[in-house]
């Protein structure tokens, strides 16, 4: 049956590209089931409704609907205002910018794809108008954007968290090493690439300007402080910190900037719940794809032959490394989390890996994804936004997607980058 489950779903990935992951699995999950199992149809409604009824899963309206907010709402503009002012006196300032931008939203909306689109549309057409290359333009826009997911808070995470039921706070302040290293090794990379390329600056900007334009994103530039103290605090749950988080830029956008109307917040709801009905939709279809696999004893088979044919844990690092990688460029983080977690995790944990340490892995080497064809959906936005055929925009990711690599390996393979933070507060 699992020689018919992945071909099917290759197949009907491959057949047509307009089809929804989730669709692909779930045509490949019930024509597997109806031929080797006979399993009643009402067992994938059960199995899609327990897979959602999570209270944890929650967290994912408030994050989208926050993200929304912020860039309706006008805050993600004066954010990147503040740092097209301190990177101005740069060469590549813009590049640095989108950088700069992201780390911080990151530390807001938790969404890749939102945070590409938010800086992207500002800052992909200034780029263009200060003659960067278009295909560099959208390139550093995609890959900046996946600091999203890495830094807290993060949609992945909570995924995996409820999937690997880790707790999902210790994650977040697991994310955080991780996700400076990849923005720090981003701009030394912009920066480097700026002055051999000769790249223009935008132009000094006084301290007085920066002050003002502070001052004017001030509001906006607080969240990520919020979600900080909620963490690190012990103030909130991460559901609860989605709450506050959308009530903050409801108040900031609505009353304090008055950027944000009753359309606009009709718009950003509508948005939200069809971005939340999508994920929640694929976390139901990727349950019942895994429940087949686990039935028909996936886990135990694959456990079996890593045991007796891999002793060496870095070994087993690397083909964890490489799957998740593989899976990330054909998959969604969303449906490759629950697919891959409940298989290689009880192995990682057999070899010794922490599942926080596990978790990193798996959320870095799913986001790489995000700028690896053929999914590739931040880069397929930023080369939208920037009209530059998605193959120069490939291009211009090789040398970044390097750099990528070599902040994985780090990572992989020096586990207190990700476990120190969390152990040193008493996690």
């Amino acid at each position: 049956m699992v020689f018919l489950l992945v071909i099917s779903l290759l197949a009907l990935l491959f057949a047509s590209s307009s089809m929804p992951i989730a669709y692909a699995l779930g045509l490949s999950a019930l024509l597997s089931a109806y031929i080797f199992i006979d399993l009643p149809i009402f067992l994938l409604a059960q199995k899609m409704v327990s897979g959602v009824n999570s209270f944890t899963l929650l967290a994912i309206p408030f994050f989208m609907l926050a993200a929304n907010l912020m860039n309706e709402g006008g805050i993600t503009t004066r954010i990147l205002s503040v740092f097209n002012g301190i990177f101005g006196a740069f060469r590549g300032a813009l590049g640095l910018a989108s950088v700069g931008a992201n780390m911080l939203l990151a530390g807001i909306s938790g969404s890749a794809v939102a945070d590409a689109t938010a800086t992207g549309s500002v800052l992909i057409p200034a780029m263009r108008k200060s003659e960067y290359p278009p295909a560099f333009a959208a390139a550093i826009c995609a890959v900046a954007a996946i600091c999203g997911p890495i830094i807290p808070p993060s949609i992945p995470m909570v995924i995996y968290g409820v999937v690997a039921r880790v707790s999902i706070i210790e994650l977040f302040v697991a994310g955080y090493i991780p996700g400076l290293m990849l923005g720090f090794s981003l701009l030394a990379y912009v920066w480097v690439v700026s002055r051999i390329r000769n790249f223009p600056a935008e132009g000094k900007v006084s301290l007085r300007e920066i002050g003002s334009r502070i001052r004017h994103a001030a509001l906006g530039l607080v969240m990520p402080v919020i979600l900080i103290v909620g963490i690190f605090g012990g103030v909130f749950t991460i559901t609860e910190l989605g709450a506050v988080l959308v009530i903050y830029a409801l108040l900031v956008a609505m009353l304090a900037y008055r950027t944000l109307d009753f359309k606009g917040l009709g718009s950003c709801l509508t948005s939200a719940a069809l971005d939340t009905a999508n994920v929640m939709f694929i976390i139901g279809i990727s349950g019942f794809f895994a429940y087949l696999l686990v039935i028909e004893g996936v886990p135990n088979l694959v456990a079996d032959y890593l045991q007796a044919h891999i002793s060496n844990p870095i070994i087993v690092l690397l083909v964890f490394n490489l799957v998740f990688l593989i899976a990330g460029m054909f998959l969604d983080s969303t449906p490759a989390t629950i697919i891959l977690v409940p298989i290689l995790l009880p192995i990682a944990v057999e070899f010794g890996v922490d599942p926080v340490h596990f978790g990193m892995i798996a959320v870095f080497n799913l986001m790489i994804g995000l700028v690896t064809p053929p999914v590739a959906m931040t880069l397929y936005i930023s080369a939208r936004i920037a009209e530059v055929p998605i193959s120069r925009a490939i291009v211009e990711t090789i040398p970044m997607f390097a750099l990528l690599i070599v902040v994985l390996g780090l990572i992989t393979f020096v586990p207190e980058l990700t476990l120190w933070l969390p152990r040193t507060l008493g996690y």
